[in-house]
């Protein structure tokens, strides 16, 4: 059964207490515990009211325990303990979690980090960095439950939870053999893939935006390949067997022999790129921050 509030002692008369007990006097206690003789007085005479016990025998040449204080050392001690112990433990943890950042990248952007992080390791190697690759509405659901914090998406379906700052544009491009005939072309419209066999990812923002601009265009995408990974993508484009729909970020480290990408127009779809946090931060996020900024600033660049 918990007691009333007002019933519990305070970690003030329980050090005065214990602190009494090894000394066995008043005035070794102050010396030891930093206080004045009444202070220590006055916290003990608390507790012993709290406890409804005498805790000390007093005369003028000693103090010592009565049966009840010798009775009630030993689960003071072992509070006295797990409280040095609890925030001794809150301490390694904020000193731990200030060297670390947790970061949640699409797949498409990880080439835009991983130079920095690279910098930042080699900068400070104390600081851990970890790095995950995951889908854009798994990024929000990490970012809102804590579990990352930094994240690189898109701004498709935010909460008010977190904070959005816009990187750049990412353009929808066609990916195709370099010999398909649609490669003399600066651009591609939209309207030009009609007769196309297409590839597209299977799942996500890309798939949504790419599907809704298809139908816009009055072009059906099935049947489609839908694929889950790049690179059955490229493979699939250069073998002139589909012309990929894709993002140009996805572009920018393939190895595009045998490839060509053309630009899509009419309409010109791109997602934005956004780098997110979540909306309330603690001072002990400062790591953190800083790298947002640095990220901003570098890819922004």
């Amino acid at each position: 059964m918990s007691l009333p509030a007002s019933r519990n002692p305070s970690i003030r008369q329980l050090r005065a207490f214990d602190a009494v007990a090894r000394h066995g006097s008043f005035r070794g206690a102050a010396e030891a515990l930093a206080l004045t003789q009444p202070a220590v007085s006055a916290a003990v005479r608390e507790l012993e009211s709290l406890l409804g016990a005498t805790l000390f025998e007093r005369d003028t040449h000693r103090v010592a325990l009565t049966p009840a204080g010798s009775a009630v050392l030993e689960e003071a001690q072992w509070v006295l303990h797990g409280f040095e112990q609890g925030v001794a433990g809150m301490h390694r943890a904020l000193a731990s979690e200030a060297q670390r950042v947790r970061l949640a990248v699409i797949p498409s952007a990880m080439h835009l980090v991983a130079p920095r992080v690279a910098r930042w390791r080699k900068w400070s190697p104390a600081v851990e960095v970890e790095v995950r690759d995951v889908l854009h509405d798994e990024l929000i659901a990490a970012l809102v439950a804590g579990e990352v914090d930094i994240g690189l998406g898109t701004e498709l379906d935010l909460p008010a939870s977190i904070d959005a700052v816009f990187l750049r544009q990412d353009p929808m491009v066609a990916v195709m053999a370099s010999a398909h005939p649609l490669t003399t072309r600066r651009t591609v419209r939209w309207r030009d893939l009609r007769s196309e066999q297409l590839a597209l990812f299977a799942r996500g923002a890309l798939y949504e935006l790419a599907l809704q601009t298809l139908r816009q265009a009055g072009i059906s995408a099935d049947p489609a390949y839908r694929l889950l990974y790049s690179e059955p993508l490229y493979s699939l484009a250069r073998a002139g067997l589909a012309v990929g729909v894709i993002s140009r970020l996805y572009t920018e480290t393939a190895l595009q022999r045998g490839l060509a990408v053309v630009p899509l127009r009419e309409p010109v779809v791109h997602r934005r790129l956004m780098l997110l946090r979540r909306s309330h931060r603690r001072p002990a996020d400062a790591l953190v921050n800083r790298c947002f900024d640095d990220l901003v600033e570098f890819i922004r660049t």
